[in-house]
């Protein structure tokens, strides 16, 4: 049968989709972090922390539950009428009645998300491509056991057949099948890297809710879906359920978009198997930890105040204008016995330091992050910190624009530099980010008794983008399209939540939000580096900043005191782009990019996003002010 769309196959066929490759960074890292004409920044040039103060309003605005949002919506008005369809406790759905003075539970756990089953190869001629008739195929089978390895007891699937069972990785381009993962034998921190599933549960009363964060690079809301039912069927008593992607591009594809070529998925159905039955352990050996929550210490810093450049040397945000979230956040949450339970931290920026040219599995600098908060950083000359204990659990927040460490020179604390695509960078990126999470807890306020409560909206967002649209079709990305026969108002469904945990704020984005979106910063305030200009000068199409969002903006709007966004938040819909900036190409839009810095263009599902967002958001906001 001919897909709808199959005359526009030619066409893609020129498309690389890469996920989130910058095309001006390149997979070297070779493009520069600042550039000339500079604006005035706010980075400071001394190297101690700071503790960030936002400000807060209660404006919030019209909702709607469909693909069309609502020309009227901007950034006040009239609460929406229309209630979250979950909330707890006390919600409509019934099992989370309130129980006041119930006192906080918390439990967590580490599940391994490395597939079960695919071959190694040896890249013989070093040329970073896998080619059959020039490279050596391990041909072990699903095991990775051939005779005369330790352990090895017999043939097992694909084994002696001569054809490489791949792990196809994520996030860069297609037929980039991995050939190991990283060990303590690569960069500074190696030991214990891999992919993980990291679940927290909190119970308070009758109210339970889960967060899993995954090293993968997204997972689709059909699949949080089906975590859900099986779950249930499980009989888990779970309310709501926050499956988290930290957008990893050094893993396996969990999307369907990095496969063998365009148009062949590589996300293959025991895989998906293996994370749903992953992730649903993780939360079930979650609620087995259960443990009395005596104390959380929460707690921000300011990253730009920890190096003279300011927040450029540790991110690039490749896209006019310059807007950066300079903060990084934690939460501690330790039982009655002094035990520890679980780290939470929440940044913001893509897990791509290893660039296109790695074939080894790695969380990327999400690892040394994690391994940093858990027990401590490791430098070759200077001082480490002593970790906290108990698993860390890194959250992803607002990546889009993009928040990057592809093209940033980073200096670490031994005086070392790095700018090419590197173990070491990624491990240097990781430590440093782990040792202000640590400075967060360790100069946060301590929260005894807190209250947890949290909301959820499902709504239906358009699909403008044509690739997607054929995606769709020929189930290269599996999913539910409503009005599929109607061209021009095809949808397809997913979600928003909020949640409240003592003073944190969460709330979910269904995809990679561009920080401005939350923050603002059309005026430069939120460059954070030093040298950087608001525009780059060399830009032949500049935004108008004059058209931008005049605000509140989207944490100007949440109401607690400490504000954090969960990016790819049960679904991962591409950017989430402002609409006064959203630009297609005049020829073969939604493949070409317009000039300018329209790279995201191509890989979201249309400029609606951004209203959506910010109406569903400000339901929920709505609902925890009410």
């Amino acid at each position: 049968m001919t897909p709808r769309g199959s005359s526009r196959i030619l066409a893609l066929a020129s498309l690389a989709l890469g996920g989130c490759l910058d095309p001006a960074a390149g997979g070297d890292d070779a493009s520069a972090t600042a550039a000339t004409a500079p604006v005035t920044t706010d980075s400071s040039d001394t190297a101690a922390p700071s503790t960030v103060a936002p400000t807060t309003t209660s404006d919030t605005t019209a909702s709607t539950s469909t693909g069309e949002p609502d020309p009227t919506a901007g950034t006040t008005g009239d609460p929406p009428a229309d209630p979250p369809d979950l909330f707890c406790p006390d919600g409509p759905q019934g099992g989370c009645a309130a129980q006041p003075g119930a006192p906080l539970e918390a439990g967590a756990a580490v599940l391994s998300l490395v597939p079960n089953c695919w071959e190694k190869w040896v890249d013989v001629d070093m040329d970073n491509t896998w080619k059959p008739a020039d490279d050596m195929l391990l041909d072990c089978g699903c095991d990775q056991k051939c005779p005369g390895d330790p352990g090895y007891v017999a043939a097992d699937e694909g084994e002696g057949d001569g054809k490489l069972q791949p792990l196809y990785m994520a996030g860069f381009g297609h037929d980039r099948p991995a050939y190991g993962v990283r060990d303590a034998s690569h960069g500074l921190v190696g030991a214990g890297d891999g992919l993980w599933a990291r679940a927290v549960v909190f119970r308070q009363g009758e109210s339970t809710l889960a967060i899993v964060a995954i090293d993968t690079v997204g997972l689709f809301n059909n699949d949080v879906e089906a975590i859900r039912a099986m779950l249930a069927e499980q009989g888990v008593d779970l309310d709501y359920l926050i499956v988290h992607a930290t957008h990893n591009h050094e893993g396996p594809d969990t999307m369907g978009l990095w496969g063998v070529d365009l148009f062949t998925s590589g996300y293959t159905p025991a895989y998906r198997q293996q994370v749903r039955d992953t992730i649903a352990a993780a939360i079930t050996d979650s609620f087995e930890d259960l443990r009395e929550v005596a104390s959380m210490k929460v707690g921000e810093v300011d990253v730009s105040t920890y190096h003279p450049r300011g927040m450029a040397n540790l991110i690039r945000d490749s896209r006019d204008p310059w807007v950066v979230d300079e903060t990084i956040s934690a939460a501690h949450l330790v039982d009655t016995e002094g035990v520890p339970i679980a780290t939470i931290v929440n940044y913001s920026c893509h897990p791509e330091t290893l660039a296109n040219d790695n074939f080894l599995v790695t969380s990327d600098f999400v690892h040394a992050l994690r391994r940093t908060v858990e027990t401590g950083s490791e430098w070759q000359t200077a001082p480490g910190k002593p970790g906290l204990g108990g698993p860390a659990i890194y959250i992803n927040g607002a990546v889009g624009g993009m928040m990057t460490t592809l093209g940033v020179n980073v200096e670490n604390p031994d005086g070392e530099t790095y700018q090419a695509a590197s173990f070491e960078k990624a491990d240097s990126v990781g430590q440093m980010l782990g040792e202000m999470a640590l400075d967060a807890v360790a100069m946060g306020e301590e929260i005894t008794g807190p209250a947890l409560r949290f909301a959820a909206k499902r709504f239906r967002a358009g699909v403008r983008n044509t690739n997607f649209k054929l995606f769709f079709d020929i189930e290269v990305l599996e999913r539910e399209v409503f009005n599929a026969d109607m061209p021009g108002k095809e949808e397809i469904e997913t979600e928003m939540a909020l949640v409240e945990l003592g003073p944190i704020q969460m709330l979910t984005v269904p995809g990679e939000l561009l920080p401005e979106l939350a923050l603002g910063g059309y005026d430069g305030s939120q460059i954070k580096a030093d040298g950087v200009p608001l525009i780059k000068p060399e830009n032949v199409n500049p935004p108008d900043l004059e058209a931008a969002p005049k605000g509140p903006y989207l944490e100007d709007r949440m109401g607690l005191t400490y504000r954090w966004i969960i990016g790819l938040g049960n679904d991962e819909l591409g950017y989430i782009i402002p609409e006064y900036d959203f630009q297609l190409a005049e020829t073969m839009p939604w493949i070409n990019e317009a000039e300018g810095n329209h790279y995201e263009e191509t890989n979201s599902l249309g400029p609606d996003m951004a209203s959506l967002v910010d109406q569903f958001a400000d339901l929920l906001i709505a609902w925890s002010q009410g």
